[in-house]
């Protein structure tokens, strides 16, 4: 048996929990094939250095297993089939140690809160698209209500910064740039 780390960056438009699913079964798979998940380390969305895929960020989890060599095989297969996955790459750690059990232990809390906050952040998501906005007009009977409640509120002017050149139609200076202004020079 020989020691792999696997780094996975997941779509991120993948929900937390199908996330979770993947990984879990990523590590059925390794115990079923008589390999050990020494450490799961789950470091959440993150900027990618460029786009892939056209996404900005990605979904990280670090694996560090031991296993036979036809069973990582068997991994990259189907990572590669799956659209879920952005990048992986898997290195041979054999000089790497398992994590300690107080190591694991801080994996696994940090793992808890990282879920609890995404399940914070989903409610909160599904609260602010569930509350109602008025968009249509009252009915004929609400209408004087309606009016009568109307409220105005003073609106604070904003302080714009003046230009001392005129905007055309795009919104530009109307001043030339330049390498404009020397083009016309050598044209005459």
């Amino acid at each position: 048996m020989r020691r792999y780390e696997m780094v996975l960056v997941a779509d991120p438009t993948i929900p937390e929990d199908a996330h979770d699913r993947l990984i879990t079964g990523f590590e059925t798979m390794i115990s079923e094939g008589q390999g050990v998940v020494h450490k799961v380390d789950r470091w959440g969305r993150r900027k990618l250095a460029y786009p892939i895929r056209k996404q900005q960020e990605g979904n990280y989890t670090v694996l560090l297993f031991d296993a036979p060599p036809e069973l990582e095989r068997e991994m990259v297969r189907r990572i590669k089939l799956s659209d879920h996955w952005l990048r992986f790459f898997t290195v041979r750690a054999d000089d790497q140690q398992p994590p300690t059990e107080e190591e694991k232990q801080a994996l696994v809390e940090a793992r808890r809160e990282h879920l609890r906050r995404a399940a914070e952040r989903a409610a909160q998501a599904r609260a602010e698209a569930a509350a109602p906005v008025a968009t249509s007009p009252p009915a004929d009977g609400q209408a004087a209500d309606a009016a009568s409640e109307t409220v105005t509120t003073p609106v604070a002017e904003e302080e714009t910064p003046v230009s001392t050149e005129a905007p055309t139609e795009t919104g530009e200076s109307a001043a030339p740039a330049a390498s404009e202004a020397t083009t016309e020079e050598e044209d005459q």
